[in-house]
């Protein structure tokens, strides 16, 4: 359980951190594109910011999918555990020996 409890961890921390770097980018190239003068490539750098947004929020999305996936992978696990501590033994007997000293 621990195991899976860090795996998802490092996914979503992965995750929160690519997000972070594009937040950056799409910042930085907000700032960018107020300095520009030319209105052609003004239109070119606020489409490629379009272009950055709409990469975040596929990862943003990817974010939640994946910890939907942990948790339901943790639930899995649980069950498993679960049906496991519910088994109950049975003893049957199958067949019987007998012998005689001589």
């Amino acid at each position: 359980m621990e195991k899976l409890e860090k795996w998802a961890d490092d996914i979503k921390t992965s995750l929160e951190i690519q997000l972070k770097e594009l937040d950056k980018e799409i910042k930085f190239r907000k700032t960018e594109a107020k300095k520009i003068l030319n209105l052609e490539q003004k239109v070119k750098a606020l489409r490629d910011i379009k272009e950055l947004e709409k990469k975040r929020n596929q990862l943003r999305m990817s974010l939640y999918e994946a910890q939907d996936d942990v948790d339901n992978q943790k639930e899995e696990l649980m069950t498993s555990i679960e049906n496991r501590l519910r088994q109950k033994t049975q003893r049957t007997e199958l067949f019987t020996i007998r012998w005689k000293l001589v």
